[in-house]
């Protein structure tokens, strides 16, 4: 019994050394694609970069490529063993086993497709901001199932490539000249012409508001106080700093020249009102 073991053995062994330099070359085949799969990726990259100026595109199908070397690559060290037909198979099987979770996993197909879309199609590039799903954001990278964008706060989304294509897109960068605006309240007895004027020239004291369209100011509302609208416009392009910041300024700048020329925002004026109600013999003696 175990002399047929021991026989056993041997054959397997005699096998492995007549097929192991096959092995040998077969593993080290398959090592050089995986390790040129890099470099071919890179390759392509810059030469699709730089014939269609499209980084989204570039990255996409360089990665494509590279995962379709790599898969060549699997398929020379196989043929090499002598096991084409099992490396075919396999092939095959995936491919069948791709569809049949196409359907069971519908989102996954989805998102696959419609990156491929994505990236043929080009409604944005990388870097610029597109606002989809309610989320705004700076386009930073496509994949086969989802785009990354990276939102003013610093926050990374990932979206999936069939909510893009399923919904509308807002591309900023098409045209970077965009529209913002900002409400203040009033109080009944201030001048509104006055004080539409007021905001509107502080609105054109910051820098990056553009004067062509130029700023404008409405009456909103009329309840309890008086609501004025402003609008303004920035161009995206050469801006420096966060739009957060130059609302901010806007909004303190309208609401100082406000107060310079005797018009007050709804809390002062009824702060003001109230003051003014108030005996002056009583101010003095709570003092």
């Amino acid at each position: 019994m175990f002399d047929d073991i021991i026989i056993l053995f041997s054959g397997f062994w005699n096998e492995i050394l007549k097929i192991l330099p096959r092995i040998v070359l077969a593993a080290l085949i398959l090592f050089l694609f995986v390790v040129t799969s890099g470099k071919i990726k890179s390759l392509i990259y810059k030469r699709l970069e730089h014939k269609t100026l499209d980084k989204l595109r570039a990255v996409f199908l360089a990665r494509v490529f590279s995962w379709l070397f790599v898969t060549a690559g699997f398929v020379i060290s196989m043929e090499i063993l002598g096991l084409a037909g099992l490396a075919g198979g396999i092939i095959t099987g995936a491919g069948v086993s791709a569809v049949i979770l196409g359907f069971a996993f519908k989102n996954i197909g989805e998102n696959f497709l419609s990156g491929l879309l994505l990236a043929f199609n080009r409604p944005f590039k990388i870097g610029d901001v597109i606002e989809i799903d309610k989320f705004t954001g700076s386009v930073t990278s496509l994949d086969f199932r989802s785009t990354q964008i990276k939102t003013q706060e610093g926050h990374d989304i990932f979206i999936p490539n069939s909510v893009i294509v399923n919904n509308s897109l807002i591309n900023y960068t098409y045209d970077t000249r965009r529209r913002f605006d900002f409400i203040i309240q009033i109080d009944h007895t201030n001048d509104v012409e006055k004080a539409k004027e007021v905001i509107n020239h502080s609105i054109l004291k910051v820098k990056e508001v553009l004067k062509n369209p130029a700023p404008f100011v409405i009456l909103d509302q009329l309840s309890t106080s008086i609501s004025l609208k402003a609008f303004y416009w920035v161009d995206m392009a050469p801006m420096s700093r966060n739009l957060l910041e130059v609302k901010s300024e806007i909004i303190e700048l309208s609401r100082d020249e406000l107060n310079k020329n005797g018009i007050y925002i709804t809390d002062l004026a009824q702060i003001k009102i109230m003051n003014e109600s108030i005996p002056v013999e009583l101010i003095n003696s709570k003092k």
